[in-house]
């Protein structure tokens, strides 16, 4: 199986290393040979923690126009790996990347060579939810890749008075190319967010609360976090 996963959206602070962040603990834990890339030129956040091991590779130059080159070196290590990859990309990136691949028919180069190519990307509620929106279209729009989306109430509810995602007129007019939704609900900030804070910063993935001196009261809540998100997952399919 030759998969690559993107997380793309072009909005900054909605969570997108996050979604990456995630995503690569299942692959990881699903025990998946895995190919993991941080192209995010200013905030290179997913390969700083270890046990992940991505490699970090600046697509851009310093105008954060796409460097050939340099994305050519990344498309090749994916072609090269034949299992999966999880690629996190820069918001700040964001069109120049966008307008390389469609210029270049990259998504489609990887389909044609057996990849499935997947993107991955958030939508959130308040202020930025019509930019995430407006990105989800765009890559919609100007790709043929199928995406997975992964809605973000931390900044407020993503759908309100009984509708759903599926309900809306952008599921309407792609939901045959939308894989799925992984919902994550707004949680307490002062108990769950400490927590997940704690383990961003120091570098670990929600595995650390299998540790035996974990504490018990994080232990639970991170574990059924962790439950659900990859239940989400299993359930789509990836």
């Amino acid at each position: 199986m030759k998969q690559s996963n993107w997380t793309i959206m072009g909005k900054g602070g909605v969570g997108k290393s996050f979604v990456t962040w995630l995503l690569a603990q299942y692959f990881i834990e699903q025990k998946r040979d895995t190919y993991f890339a941080d192209t995010d030129p200013t905030n290179a956040t997913f390969s700083r923690f270890p046990a992940i091991n991505a490699q970090h590779i600046n697509i851009t130059d310093d105008e954060m126009n796409i460097d050939q080159s340099l994305f050519d070196k990344l498309v090749n290590e994916i072609a090269a790996h034949s299992g999966y990859s999880v690629i996190d990309t820069g918001a700040p990136s964001f069109l120049s990347m966008m307008n390389y691949l469609t210029q270049n028919g990259t998504f489609d180069a990887l389909i044609e060579d057996g990849h499935q190519v997947i993107v991955h990307t958030p939508l959130v509620g308040g202020p930025a939810k019509p930019d995430t929106l407006q990105g989800i279209y765009g890559i919609l729009e100007n790709t043929n890749a199928n995406i997975v989306v992964w809605q973000n109430d931390y900044f407020g509810p993503v759908m309100k008075d009984g509708m759903t995602f599926t309900d809306s007129a952008l599921y309407s007019k792609f939901g045959s190319r939308i894989l799925g939704v992984v919902h994550l609900p707004k949680r307490e900030e002062t108990t769950f967010g400490r927590d997940i804070h704690g383990l961003i910063e120091r570098r670990l993935l929600l595995n650390a609360c299998d540790e035996p001196d974990f504490p018990f009261a994080q232990k639970s809540r991170i574990k059924n976090f962790r439950k659900d998100v990859f239940s989400q997952l299993d359930a789509i399919r990836i």
